[in-house]
């Protein structure tokens, strides 16, 4: 078995209503303040004027409330506090320029749900996440830049984190900040997705591919890369989450089960709202 080249999850959210009302029950159940960025992110999906944030790209709203979704539809019920206090922190705006550390736990949580519902006893702890399987350790360092010129460094730093512990690593990366600078909103969902596949493939990895093998020393097998491109078709919010694994190769051995974990991961769904 051989991992696969490229993926894409595109699936319409046709009740979004369903989706914010589970959101909102989660905030409001644990008594989240109307001030956070949570609930910023909320009126801005539903259309609401906020001062100061009219700039904010539509795609980068949908994809927040999106991954938010995710999170707590499969991680809600075990690590409630962590969770609140990633959605809580931060500026509603992520092109700000200001601090992230908010939504770069929110990011490791998105990666933790992945691996849960593909079938994997994650945890939390150094690098970022961890589990086992048949007997050997897998680390994940999670990294969510937010300009293109900080890519590379991130992928360095990554990879320094996995380099402190036994096992095998994986470089989970989010290009969505650095892709919603570079996209035209009024796409069609075709463009959507040439985009998607085009900003992780043609924009990045194929010219950085020699560079980011010089990077990851000798623990890191996989980088894999998120970008996720959404929008409003009509009534229907499209959800598009895009991602490639590139295999380190040289850092590949016979029993590290990465053809198999990694398939098992880009096989899971978003979860839907009926």
């Amino acid at each position: 078995m051989t991992l696969r080249r490229s993926f894409s999850h595109v699936g319409a959210i046709t009740n979004s209503e369903g989706l914010l009302k589970m959101i909102k029950s989660f905030l409001e159940a644990n008594e989240v303040e109307r001030s956070t960025r949570i609930w910023g992110i909320i009126n801005l999906f539903e259309g609401k004027q906020l001062k100061g944030w009219s700039d904010l790209p539509k795609t980068l709203i949908y994809h927040e409330v999106f991954e938010i979704f995710e999170i707590i539809s499969t991680l809600g019920h075990i690590c409630p506090k962590m969770i609140l206090e990633a959605i809580s922190k931060d500026h509603v705006n992520e092109l700000s320029g200001k601090n992230q550390k908010g939504r770069n736990t929110q990011f490791e949580l998105f990666i933790a749900s992945k691996y849960i519902q593909a079938g994997y006893n994650v945890q939390f702890g150094e690098p970022d996440l961890f589990f086992y399987y048949l007997g050997n350790r897998y680390n994940i360092a999670c990294k969510r830049p937010q300009s293109k010129s900080k890519v590379l460094n991130n992928i360095k730093k990554a990879s320094k984190q996995i380099s402190l512990h036994d096992g095998f690593g994986i470089v989970a990366l989010d290009l969505t900040p650095t892709s919603v600078r570079n996209f035209d909103w009024n796409s069609d969902l075709s463009v959507v997705i040439k985009s998607g596949q085009d900003l992780i493939w043609k924009n990045f990895l194929s010219s950085n591919r020699r560079r980011i093998n010089e990077l990851v020393g000798k623990r890191v097998s996989i980088v894999h890369v998120y970008g996720g491109l959404n929008l409003k078709v009509k009534n229907n919010y499209v959800y598009s989450l895009f991602d490639y694994a590139l295999e380190i190769k040289s850092n590949r051995t016979e029993n590290d089960y990465f053809h198999e974990i990694i398939n098992k991961v880009q096989s899971v769904h978003p979860c839907r709202i009926s």
